[in-house]
């Protein structure tokens, strides 16, 4: 080969290789493909945003947030589309910001009906999803209800479709699957964590081409919420199932800010970690990491845990134990994590961790060198996603979760509807570290909320876990230290028959009204009995005027004698509420007056009378008096022979048909308990 022809071609490879590096580059500022997780270039990019997955998928993000897939039969043709308040969000321009940090796309400062919104959309490599968390900020300048709609259109129709259940919480659905045309291949939609209290509606119908899923977030002004969700393919149906039924909460929340965790409200908390660290454990063999990032392995030779906590010695089994760490940057201390999710922080007697290693050595490592300690998952033992607390446990500020017996003296609460004394096991919940205001918020069993004051300065406690040789272990907990005390844990649900009284800064109590009430009108002083009460409003801008309906209707207006109400909750207690801190009462199922209770128990009576033309007249009489008849019905059917209770049953039945074929009324108000608080913030 000649000089000529050889510098010819070398040339000619050079002006390729300039070629295709001048088209890469421009393919790479267009696509600006960066590794989501992992740190890079961040800044504004211009719109579609393209990423690649290790399963061979494209995703394509476009403006506003929504996705597309392409490459060989792309499922996804807009996907995660988002609607607020039924209007989608407004988007002022064709670009977005990636985040050099986690590598996620982010939307800012787009606005909808009452509300702004940013969107972080991750495309996860690894994993072959990409994962949306939409933040919304309530900017209406009061409280309302955001309806949030995700909907996802498919390039093929599906042939079917299925909801994933929630395996913590029956009747409700994390996820849905459907199987497209597509050689069989399956959308994937997870719309929820495992456990949440925040569980949507899915609507996706066969031989159609999309699903959607909506979500109703409460949310008070100024104030904000997060809803994350993921989108993704399988090879089948059941394949999708299985990535749905699989996923967990810690590698839903991998890598999010903890200021935008906290925010997420259809994820529960993964208990798997404590503040951003995960929990460490073995698989075959016991680890301890140092904190130079070594790890030695072998076998834990721990005979037992001494631990000194500020609410006194605590000792622990090493068979309880699954994890230690320590924490604290100037003054470090220690964790020790047990097998049902209990946090125990103070500072260990012993400043050695006995390990023996796999050689037989056994060697002492200096606590102050350690940063995680994890045994071998043990036998039987539950999956860290499944740690839940339904038993009493105190939470502390500093992070810890303690595992405590029910107490046996009463709560004492300062309200403002005065002193109110409460048993354990009426108490749900009361929650001492508020984001809303500085008191302290009571949650009952029977759905009351209230806030108040805890009047005490510590609780003498006895802990759930044994000590050395079984005995008891008391700890004495500092109220300003407790975060969150949880006694009975679970609040009865609500439906359309339980009694309500609405009351300012949104306390709710549950229960009715009692005595007397002395109502002066325009012509007289009229006195009604507090059981016969089926509403009573109160103006906003009034002392003391209210309006009263009766159980049969009528209606009253006036102002109260008493300037108080006696309530009798449904758990028991009692208190005097101030007519001015009244919003609404509403009993369902008032009672009505003693002169109707004896015209029914004279109906009743005819129930079981020997001629049954007698018995057919009470029954329709009965039916023709209402509902104003079924709580004196159900009051008295148990005292009365087979023949009467089977009539009354039949009322009752025909009674609850008449009121399931009129409008649905409103529901009682919603009282669940607020989720626990971050674990430790060091």
């Amino acid at each position: 080969m000649n000089r000529r022809r050889i510098v010819t071609m070398a040339l000619a490879v050079v002006a390729a290789v300039a070629w295709l590096g001048s088209f890469a580059g421009a393919e790479a500022l267009a696509r600006r493909v960066v590794a989501p997780g992992a740190p890079g270039q961040g800044g504004m990019i211009n719109l579609p945003h393209m990423v690649n997955d290790n399963a061979g998928n494209q995703w394509r993000i476009y403006q506003g947030g929504w996705l597309q897939q392409t490459g060989n039969m792309p499922l996804y043709s807009q996907g995660a589309m988002l609607t607020i308040n039924g209007a989608q969000p407004n988007v002022g321009q064709n670009m977005a910001r990636l985040d050099p940090e986690s590598g996620e796309v982010v939307f800012e400062n787009l606005t909808g009906n009452g509300v702004s919104v940013t969107r972080r959309i991750l495309v996860d490599r690894d994993k072959n999803w990409v994962r949306y968390i939409d933040v919304i900020r309530n900017t209406a300048g009061r409280e309302q209800t955001v309806n949030v709609q995700l909907t996802s259109n498919f390039n093929y129709g599906l042939q079917g479709g299925r909801g994933v259940s929630d395996p913590r919480r029956k009747g409700q659905d994390v996820g849905w699957v459907g199987q497209t045309h597509a050689n069989g291949m399956a959308v994937v939609e997870v719309y929820a964590g495992k456990g949440t209290k925040m569980a949507p509606t899915v609507n996706g119908q066969p031989q159609n081409n999309n699903v959607m899923a909506v979500l109703q977030v409460p949310l008070k002004p100024g104030k904000e919420a997060a809803i994350l969700h993921l989108h993704a393919s399988a090879p089948n149906l059941e394949a999708g199932v299985k990535l749905v039924e699989g996923v967990k909460e810690k590698d839903l929340l991998k890598e999010v800010p903890r200021e935008i965790r906290r925010l997420i409200v259809n994820v529960a908390r993964s208990e798997g970690f404590v503040g951003e660290i995960d929990v460490l454990r073995g698989d075959m063999l016991d680890v301890v990491e140092l904190k130079t990032g070594d790890q030695f392995k072998g076998t834990l030779k721990e005979t037992g845990f001494a631990l000194e906590t500020f609410y006194g010695p605590v000792q622990l089994p090493t068979d309880r134990v699954v994890g230690l760490m320590n924490v604290g940057r100037f003054r470090p201390r220690q964790l020790l994590i047990t097998a049902d999710g209990q946090i125990f922080g103070g500072n260990l007697k012993k400043q050695t961790i006995d390990l023996q290693l796999t050689s037989g050595q056994v060697t002492q490592i200096p606590l102050a060198q350690v940063s995680r300690v994890g045994y071998r998952k043990r036998d039987g033992e539950k999956e860290q996603e499944e740690w839940t607390y339904d038993k009493p446990v105190v939470v502390m500020r500093s992070g810890e979760r303690v595992g405590v017996k029910m107490p046996a003296a009463p709560l004492e609460v300062v309200t403002r509807y005065g002193r109110v004394s409460l048993k354990p096991e009426s108490v749900a919940a009361v929650v001492l570290v508020s984001e809303e205001h500085g008191a302290h918020e009571v949650h009952l069993t029977d759905g009351s909320r209230f806030t108040g004051l805890l009047n005490a300065e510590q609780f003498d406690m006895v802990l759930e876990a044994a000590g050395a040789g079984g005995a008891e272990q008391t700890v004495k907990f500092q109220t300003s230290g407790i975060s969150r005390m949880q006694l009975a844990g679970k609040v009865a649900e609500q439906d359309e028959a339980t009694p309500t009284l609405e009351l300012t800064n949104d306390d709710v109590l549950v229960g009715t009204l009692q005595g007397k009430i002395e109502l002066a009108t325009a012509f007289d002083t009229i006195s009604v009995n507090a059981s016969e009460v089926k509403t009573l409003t109160h103006p906003p801008q009034t002392v003391s005027d209210v309006t009263v309906t009766l159980w049969d209707g009528t209606s009253l207006s006036g102002q109260l004698q008493d300037q108080g109400l006696n309530v009798a909750l449904l758990s028991g207690a009692k208190l005097k509420v101030p007519v001015a801190n009244v919003v609404k009462y509403e009993q369902p199922q008032p009672q009505p007056s003693a002169t109707m209770v004896e015209k029914i128990k004279e109906f009743v009576a005819e129930l079981n009378a020997d001629d049954w033309k007698k018995r057919d007249r009470a029954q329709a009489q009965l039916v023709q008096m209402g509902q104003a008849a079924a709580t004196v019905l159900k009051q008295v059917r148990d005292a009365q022979p087979p023949e009467a209770q089977q009539r009354i049953d039949a009322i009752l039945k025909e009674l609850e048909a008449q009121k399931s074929a009129r409008p649905a009324a409103a529901t009682a108000p919603a009282v669940t308990l607020p989720e626990a608080p971050a674990l430790i913030d060091n």
